[in-house]
């Protein structure tokens, strides 16, 4: 690209920078090639690692078991923080014991299979 008011300084000032644009860019573009070369070394290592150690394959599951086992245990001991609502709708649902209690229970067991019952009644014989 020639400009026609363009000194020859100015030109030269122009390519020095463009060319100093372009070494950056192929440095960048080295350096991403490189990349899956590293890629590549670090999984034959780690291949040859298991290859030599086969006993990770039978520890790595027991970890992982024991692991979360113990992150349930610990997130089974703090109290899960309830809205409102949410203590509302847990409370209506705690029946009353005795009497009263076992007869909602089974009449609430009693109404469900009827519903399943009208359901299903079209297509026994």
């Amino acid at each position: 690209m020639n400009f026609p008011n363009e000194s020859f300084a100015d030109r030269r000032v122009r390519l020095a920078a463009e060319i100093a644009r372009q070494r950056t860019e192929l440095a960048y573009t080295y350096r991403n090639l490189e990349r899956p070369i590293h890629y590549a070394e670090y999984g034959l290592r780690g291949f040859g690692f298991l290859r030599k150690n086969s006993w990770v394959f039978m520890a790595a599951p027991a970890v992982v078991s024991i692991a979360s086992t113990l992150f349930g245990l610990s997130k089974a001991k703090s109290s899960p923080r309830l809205s409102r609502r949410q203590r509302r709708s847990l409370e209506a649902e705690v029946r009353p014991k005795g009497l009263l209690g076992h007869a909602m229970k089974w009449g609430g067991h009693g109404w469900k299979l009827f519903r399943l019952y009208r359901r299903i009644r079209r297509f026994i014989p």
